[in-house]
């Protein structure tokens, strides 16, 4: 049985934060954590952090380094690290990360692929 963490964000603690009057369609992509609290629709790439807020709305197409979701989630996920699906959550998608953590899994439908970690390479000159 996987140990769960519940996880309250700190919202003062994020870098980027898309608010719950912002709806996006497109491909976003964010350098830093990103906090949706709104609509999006595309394509996502977050090289850090992502956390979908309970009041968001994603359906989209996602790469992050981790993923935290307590809000709607539609689409594919990919993380590098993990995937936290937290309680409350509403997660139809294609979930792709080498840790992946549902809480509830009443409140998920879709696929799961638990791949291996990215190798690190050595730089070769």
């Amino acid at each position: 049985m996987d140990f769960v963490q519940k996880s309250v964000i700190n919202e003062d603690e994020v870098d980027t934060v898309l608010n719950n009057d912002i709806t996006f369609s497109g491909l976003l992509e964010a350098e830093s954590d990103l906090l949706i609290k709104g609509n999006l629709s595309g394509r996502l790439i977050c090289r850090d952090e992502l956390y979908i807020a309970p009041e968001a709305v994603v359906d989209a197409e996602i790469d992050a380094l981790s993923i935290s979701c307590r809000g709607t989630l539609k689409g594919t996920a990919r993380a590098k690290q993990s995937i936290r699906i937290l309680a409350g959550s509403n997660v139809s998608a294609r979930l792709e990360a080498p840790d992946i953590i549902i809480e509830d899994k009443d409140s998920f439908r879709g696929t799961i692929v638990e791949s291996s970690a990215p190798a690190e390479t050595e730089k070769q000159e």
